[in-house]
């Protein structure tokens, strides 16, 4: 029988990780459901536990990046691998079955031209993980062959993609915040082997206003209205935007 680890009414206790440094990221599924995965500025990578009377317990801390460690991603394929990007360009994934000494599982260290800001795994193919760079480019990577070169890369977005959300229904269908550039709507063309735009929100935005630093994204079904939504966050209006988006277009062709 399936238990309810915390109710949402339920006080959890905070557990503080680091004391001079932030946290800049956090996934669950890190090794079980009720597992997290949280990475710093400081460049370290932690594994918790969300124990059922409440209480996070740190299960392994380790030193991940020398740089800021921006993202971190757990895929559903893989929950004994922590993936994380970071200011190194480096994508590297973390076996939580070693020490926590151990080096990485897996390692991609030339694909990127600047710092990982964002990783996502495809909620449709687990074994896909879209990736969000400084360098303003988004790719897919096989994680069964994550050392080797993308699947697919975009064109140059207009500044860096900060964040990634995969649409959970639309195959092949991902948000993108980039920063300065909006908010643009991917399509996966054939098997995986290429990324197209097929629109973008608040691409003229201006400086201030909503769209001019875009730093999240998600989506929403919105049953009353039969449609799907996506909640947009940016930075210099600290403001959330929700926005209704059509069917996109028939999967390219290869």
């Amino acid at each position: 029988e399936e238990q309810t680890a915390w109710r949402c009414d339920e006080a959890i206790a905070p557990c503080q990780l680091l004391e001079e440094s932030i946290l800049t990221h956090v996934a669950w599924g890190a090794g079980s459901s009720s597992g997290l995965a949280a990475v710093g500025q400081d460049g370290s990578a932690h594994h918790l536990q969300l124990r059922p009377e409440g209480k996070l317990e740190v299960l392994a801390r380790r030193q991940a990046h020398d740089l800021e460690v921006w993202s971190v991603e757990v895929s559903p394929a893989f929950p004994s691998l922590v993936l994380t990007g970071a200011d190194d360009a480096r994508l590297l994934g973390w076996d939580l079955r070693e020490s926590s000494d151990a080096g990485p599982a897996l390692s991609n260290r030339r694909s990127h031209g600047a710092g990982v800001t964002a990783l996502a795994s495809n909620v449709r193919d687990p074994n896909i993980l879209a990736t969000g760079s400084y360098d303003e480019h988004v790719r897919l990577f096989d994680l069964r062959t994550l050392a080797r070169e993308p699947l697919a890369e975009t064109d140059k977005l207009g500044d860096g993609a900060y964040h990634l959300s995969w649409h959970p229904v639309w195959l092949g269908t991902l948000a993108v915040s980039a920063m300065r550039s909006g908010l643009p709507l991917l399509r996966v063309c054939g098997d995986n082997a290429g990324l197209k735009e097929w629109a973008r929100y608040a691409v003229d935005a201006a400086e201030g206003e909503h769209g001019s630093l875009a730093y999240g994204v998600s989506w929403r079904y919105a049953p009353s209205a039969s449609s799907w939504l996506a909640a947009s966050a940016s930075f210099y209006d600290r403001s959330l935007h929700v926005w209704s988006v059509g069917q996109p277009p028939p999967l390219p062709a290869e």
